[in-house]
């Protein structure tokens, strides 16, 4: 390994060990923000625009380097800025930080995995690069698999990082969608009693039924596309 790629390598590490060293992983809990939402939202009055990109940044961040619990902040976005600009705000989010994520497992990790499996991963190399877009939408919309390891995965693979980029953004929309819904309803919360609204209990009921409205999507997709293998 190259001494750029041993740096970026170690860099990295640090980063993932200086973000809980320092307490960042506090923000990944959903009881920080409900305790602090008067607080954040007089921040966010006062400077909407900045907090929204210091948030936008923090999620970026998480998802680059693959912090545990991120996804968290998908519900958190809903809750602080509600269903539309939540959604942009995630949308983007974590297809940034997908593509941070692929490239540096690209960069320290895919010329070492093909020239060590270089005849195992020939045929699986022209499947990716015809059909690599199809399988990430798939792997967006029914994960299977955690984020990071579509990523990491993805990023060993010969698929572009522009097909990447747009599948995951397309594959991730329906999931985000609903997840900030369901952040929205959660900031309506004013007592305990309210939790079994109404809009809570379809919020996460549609949660419930992602799973089988992408399979019936992905169903009706392989009926005129068969991927190649």
């Amino acid at each position: 390994m190259s001494r750029i790629k041993l740096f970026t390598f170690f860099f990295v590490i640090f980063l993932f060990v200086l973000f809980f060293y320092f307490g960042f992983d506090q923000y990944l809990n959903l009881d920080f923000f409900i305790h602090k939402k008067q607080e954040l939202d007089s921040l966010y009055k006062s400077s909407p625009t900045l907090f929204v990109l210091a948030f936008f940044a923090f999620y970026v961040f998480c998802a680059a380097i693959n912090i545990p619990g991120a996804a968290l902040l998908t519900l958190v976005s809903g809750f602080l800025f509600g269903f539309l600009l939540g959604s942009v705000v995630v949308a983007f989010g974590t297809t940034i930080g997908a593509i941070f994520s692929f490239l540096i497992s690209r960069f320290l990790l895919k010329d070492f995995i093909q020239k060590r499996f270089q005849s195992r991963l020939q045929k699986i190399n022209r499947g990716f690069e015809k059909d690599g877009a199809f399988y990430v939408f798939s792997l967006r919309l029914i994960p299977i698999f955690p984020f990071f390891v579509v990523n990491v995965f993805m990023g060993l693979t010969p698929i572009s990082v522009r097909k990447f980029a747009f599948a995951s953004f397309l594959g991730m929309l329906p999931g985000t969608f609903v997840y900030v819904n369901a952040g929205r309803q959660i900031s309506n919360i004013k007592s305990l009693t309210e939790i079994f609204s109404p809009l809570i209990i379809l919020s996460f009921l549609m949660l419930a039924g992602l799973p089988w409205i992408i399979k019936f999507i992905l169903k009706s997709i392989s009926k005129h596309y068969t991927p190649a293998v």
